[in-house]
């Protein structure tokens, strides 16, 4: 299967509720230093879309030719919020984008932030059938939308739950995102490397800081992983693990809880 980075942006909000970074210059500037680092960071296609119909290709006249820059005007249900704007990124990506195809793994990345360890997750996708990769709160009602990945089929499945979402109504992208992965029949497999991201929170203007963790950590992190998918099976009794994943994660849950102990 391709592997495609899909950046999500909006560079002028232009009112959008729940948006602390609003001054469109130091947007433009954060997406347009992220498809840098992610052009040299990676060998795969790059798709940018953006939603206030902002056009920034002038800006990579010599780009790699990995790197595809859509635009249209979105955001016209303002009071839905910005997570419904980034849906409606992601449906005009699938439906307009030359990289995305219907057999494609799509990484989703929203467009400001930079992950740290991009090469790694990338290598741990080498997936030949339908799955869904994402991080989840602890009670599984919310999970995290700055990097989550999967196949087409698993986007085609989360825009079908579009309407759901609602900011005013305390309905975000992120709930409507977990309940979907949870009710997919898709292999959902949890990220085996962290996600280590930097970068500032549209929302709430918060700086994203990282640090590097050391050997042990990292163990200690892919034990809590298998953890997670353990939780999803639980819970999705739709869904059924193969024998040799029940003793996988058999064995990451014992060493999780004997390393967490030396923390």
């Amino acid at each position: 299967m391709k592997t495609v980075i899909l950046l999500t942006g909006c560079i002028n909000p232009n009112g959008m509720p729940f948006t602390q970074l609003t001054n469109t210059s130091e947007r433009q500037k954060q997406y347009v230093d992220a498809i840098h680092y992610y052009i040299n960071q990676t060998n795969i296609h790059i798709v940018f879309c953006e939603n206030s119909n902002t056009d920034i290709s002038p800006l990579f006249n010599n780009a790699h030719d990995r790197l595809e820059i859509l635009t249209f005007h979105g955001n016209q249900n303002k009071q839905r919020g910005k997570g419904y704007g980034e849906t409606e990124i992601i449906e005009y990506a699938l439906h307009h984008s030359s990289f995305i195809h219907e057999n494609s793994i799509i990484i989703k990345i929203t467009g400001r932030l930079i992950i740290n360890n991009i090469h790694q997750i990338i290598n741990t996708l080498k997936y030949d059938f339908d799955f869904v990769t994402c991080l989840f709160h602890s009670d599984l009602k919310f999970a995290e939308s700055r990097i989550f990945c999967g196949t087409t089929a698993f986007y085609k499945e989360f825009l079908k739950n579009k309407e759901l979402m609602n900011d005013s109504e305390g309905i975000f992208f992120e709930h409507v995102l977990s309940s979907t992965v949870l009710e997919s029949s898709l292999r959902f497999i949890p990220f085996t490397e962290e996600p280590l991201i930097t970068g500032i929170s549209g929302s709430t203007g918060e700086k994203y800081q990282i640090s590097f963790p050391d050997k042990r950590l990292r163990i200690i992190y892919q034990c809590y992983a298998w953890m997670q998918l353990a939780k999803v099976y639980k819970v999705s009794p739709h869904r059924h693990l193969s024998i040799f994943d029940r003793i996988t994660l058999i064995f990451n849950i014992l060493k999780y809880k004997v390393l967490s102990k030396f923390v």
